[in-house]
């Protein structure tokens, strides 16, 4: 708009025998006190838009794009100004733009906006739509906060403060004291005690095996399918090549013993990692941690597979399929070890998933990558010598060879190593409970 225009508009306006100097100024000037208020009525942008609007040029859609720019212009400005809330600012940009939209279709359609009374039909409805939406951004805003001041409490270990009505405050102070009552006594009786970490773990045991029954009645006789279906598997493979014994092993034996150990290993992985980082529940109850829950699974799994073990073992031998042990206490001190591997690989898994939440997403091709080489199907001496390094890496194929050596007498493994089993299983370990020890802070109860 030129000088020009702004002086004959002027000079227009003086002719008005009710022209005073100043007069109209508040007709097309934003009211700071109102612009920001979700309940205000739309008019409070309507109104100086279309003073504006009729003030200035208007015969073209250039002349009013400029009139509608000003407006927001000055509109940011005020906003800045008056350092309102991003959420109501936005609500009045977009409260603008419905108005420019709606007032610019009357203007094309002919319609008088400048009569008194003028407001568009589809205001109101329009209106009531950006406040509800804005309501809802609200109200999404506050629960995404208390989520955050959740989730910050339970990783920093701090207690979270909430806004409480006065009567309920009044109520939860009157409780504290009497549970702070009711702890300090109960800790004058425990003084000089020390923690029940046999009952806890006994009870935990429990607690989980009727967890597991509650589920499905039958849930652990699946324990004996999966053995039997990768024994299968594995002595079929070897029947159709033509080959019952292996370095002086029968296959139905030599399969048994690698399917049931590592399906056993698999799921003390799997079951002890889910239970460190999902048994903040139980963390409530005094004397449990995340360690003991994740133990009481692998617990839980070595005793089942044993008797797993015990079964297939007695009915294949019964049916003339499954040869015995020589020697029962070094088979199941093998077993158990690599159950002790399966723990201590369920606890790291478990305490870097509290760091990065899909890392058990990966854990079942991590388990894949090692079944290959933890001579669950061969031992190391079936293979060429350039290639048995390959294998020999895994501490779990020493322990599987191991296994087979105590439990047949024609076959002693000549490549597996018990020093370096076990310094691999101790090594395992401790970095296990290191890494615990660092995500224990991040397992904080519900």
């Amino acid at each position: 708009m030129s000088n020009e225009d702004r002086i004959k508009g002027w000079r227009a306006r003086r002719k008005d025998s009710t022209y005073a100097v100043g007069a109209g100024v508040k007709d097309w000037r934003l009211d700071p006190a109102a612009l920001f208020e979700a309940t205000a009525s739309p008019a409070v942008l309507l109104k100086p838009l279309l003073a504006r609007l009729e003030g200035e040029p208007h015969d073209s859609v250039a002349a009013r794009r400029t009139v509608y720019e000003a407006v927001q212009t000055e509109l940011n400005a005020e906003i800045a100004r008056s350092a309102v809330d991003e959420a109501l600012a936005d609500f009045s940009r977009r409260r603008l733009r419905v108005i420019v939209r709606l007032l610019e279709q009357d203007v094309r359609a002919g319609v008088d906006v400048f009569a008194p009374g003028y407001l568009p039909a589809k205001l109101v409805a329009e209106d009531e739509r950006l406040a509800v939406a804005h309501a809802r951004r609200a109200e999404r805003r506050k629960q995404d906060a208390a989520r955050d001041a959740r989730r910050h409490a339970s990783r920093n270990d701090i207690a979270l403060q909430i806004d409480l009505p006065q009567g309920e405050a009044g109520d939860l102070a009157m409780l504290r004291q009497r549970l702070q009552g009711l702890h300090d006594a109960h800790h004058a009786r425990d003084t000089g005690r020390s923690l029940p970490t046999g009952r806890t773990l006994l009870a935990l045991f429990v607690y989980q095996l009727r967890v597991i029954q509650g589920e499905s009645r039958i849930a652990l006789v699946w324990a004996l399918v999966g053995p039997v279906v990768l024994l299968t598997l594995i002595s079929s493979l070897y029947i159709l090549l033509g080959t019952h014994y292996i370095l002086g092993m029968d296959v139905q034996t030599f399969s048994l013993l690698g399917a049931t150990t590592w399906i056993m290993f698999r799921q003390i992985i799997f079951r002890s990692s889910t239970a460190y980082i999902s048994a903040r529940g139980m963390l409530n109850f005094i004397g449990v941690t995340p360690l003991m829950c994740a133990l009481v699974q692998a617990l839980i799994y070595v005793s089942v597979y044993l008797v797993v073990f015990a079964i297939l073992i007695s009915a294949g031998h019964a049916l003339g399929y499954i040869t015995l042990a020589q020697s029962w206490t070094g088979f199941v001190l093998y077993v158990v070890l690599m159950a002790f591997g399966g723990a201590a690989m369920g606890v790291l898994f478990g305490s870097i998933a509290t760091f990065w939440h899909f890392f058990l997403r990966l854990a079942p091709i991590i388990e894949r990558f090692l079944q290959i080489f933890a001579g669950v199907f061969f031992v190391s001496e079936q293979l060429p010598e350039q290639l048995r390094p390959w294998i020999l890496w895994s501490p779990f194929a020493h322990g599987m060879q191991l296994l087979r050596s105590a439990y047949f007498s024609a076959y002693t493994s000549q490549d597996a190593s018990l020093a370096y089993f076990l310094t691999t299983l101790v090594f395992l370990m401790v970095v296990a409970l290191a890494a615990e020890r660092l995500a224990r802070p991040n397992v904080q109860p519900m």
